[in-house]
């Protein structure tokens, strides 16, 4: 337990080779990057560093760690430590030394810019190392994705209270047959069923009357008598009284969960005729108490519309948008450099 916590110091650290002091002999000298792809996602447990047997060839020690990774699964690895004094290890700190060095000297040589300097910088130093696209790419993909966000929420008018009044009355009665809305659900479901047989079972037989012509050069018109209906086979008699005699007794508890209601027309006060309308609501009220201002997106506005003046559909806002985000990310694909690993690096055991 006394390497865990110089273990998790190094693996914050940014150059290329730590080392994790041990009492008594030279510190443990391992390779960073091979540190931190061993223990991306693992919590270290315990850390030993073991010694070669003397007996045997070689003076080499190795790091052993153990962990615990995701869902609870037991890590471990051993890595081979490296000397101290070798030259590969003091060459790649002296060169990434080098690099930390000339990186404070530019920016203390630079003094105190304001931001559209420093950009203007960034820009030539990208413009120099060959870069300067991607950067314009990256930066394309962000101006798109901010423009698609900033359309996604429209200016909205809220209705007058009379409106919102109404809207919200809508509401209310669906969710007044909350407690009794799966009952009526299935009832409905049965009904329906039932009929469908009913309908398969008889047929509509109508009489007609021809009337006399207008005048000559008119087709005869003809009148419906009388339509009744009756039975395509006989011996389906049995079956359609008790298909009857059950929706009778579902009609009858569906009017008891859902009486139906008059609806006048005719007059504003009423007194006009009407007709009965069922009280059962069959879909969610989709109402809103605010309006949207028409066409705050171009898939809002009809096809029709669209079109230019040689006929051809032109595609809407979002589609636009859509092209050039794959364009742009196509771009960062093509122009990113791929991760490369330095040959001159010494392979290590993990």
């Amino acid at each position: 337990m006394q390497y865990v916590k110089s273990v998790q110091a190094a693996l914050r650290a940014s150059a290329p080779y730590v080392a994790i002091p041990v009492e008594g002999h030279a510190p443990a000298c391992v390779r960073a990057k091979l540190l931190k792809g061993a223990l991306k996602g693992v919590t270290i447990t315990s850390v030993k560093i073991i010694t070669a047997d003397p007996n045997t060839d070689g003076s080499g020690r190795w790091l052993e760690i153990k962990g615990m990774a995701k869902n609870g699964v037991r890590t471990s690895c051993k890595m081979v430590v490296e000397n101290v004094k070798s030259y590969a290890v003091w060459k790649a700190l002296r060169e990434w030394t080098d690099r930390e060095r000339q990186k404070r000297i530019k920016v203390i040589n630079q003094g105190v810019l304001n931001a559209s300097e420093r950009r203007a910088v960034a820009l030539l130093n990208a413009e120099k190392a060959g870069i300067a696209e991607l950067i314009e790419a990256k930066q394309e993909e962000q101006a798109v994705v901010e423009e698609a966000l900033a359309g996604i929420y429209p200016p909205i008018t809220p209705y007058e209270p009379e409106q919102r009044a109404a809207v919200m009355a809508k509401y209310s009665e669906f969710r007044a047959q909350r407690s009794v809305r799966k009952r009526g659900s299935v009832i409905r479901w049965k009904l329906n069923k039932l009929k469908a047989e009913v309908a398969e079972m008889t047929k509509e037989k109508r009489e007609y009357e021809e009337r006399p012509a207008v005048n000559r050069f008119a087709r005869r018109r003809k009148s419906l008598v009388r339509c009744t209906t009756v039975l395509r086979r006989q011996k389906d008699k049995m079956r359609y009284a008790a298909l009857v005699y059950q929706i009778a007794g579902l009609q009858k508890q569906y009017n008891a969960l859902y009486p139906p209601t008059w609806r006048p027309y005719g007059f504003k006060d009423g007194t006009g005729q009407g007709y009965w309308i069922d009280s059962f609501i069959p879909k969610r009220p989709k109402d809103q108490a605010y309006s949207v201002p028409w066409g705050w997106c171009d898939s809002c506005v009809p096809v029709e519309e669209r079109r230019d003046d040689e006929g051809n559909l032109c595609p809407t806002r979002l589609q636009r948008l859509a092209a050039r985000l794959h364009e742009a990310r196509a771009n960062i694909r093509a122009l990113t450099p791929p991760e490369t690993e330095d040959e001159q690096e010494l392979q290590t055991a993990a």
